[in-house]
């Protein structure tokens, strides 16, 4: 079974980090925590 890679992205304003599949967020991507848009979010891996 193949593993998939994650790609993780941190946001700027107040730290969450989100784990996908995807090279890049959605543009309509909001932080859940704080609600700021995917331009927000820097990759950390």
């Amino acid at each position: 079974m193949e593993e998939k890679k994650l790609h993780h992205f941190k946001c700027l304003l107040c730290g969450y980090i989100v784990e996908i599949e995807d090279e890049e967020l959605p543009e309509d991507y909001v932080c859940p925590l704080c609600g700021a848009p995917a331009s927000d979010f820097e990759k950390i891996d």
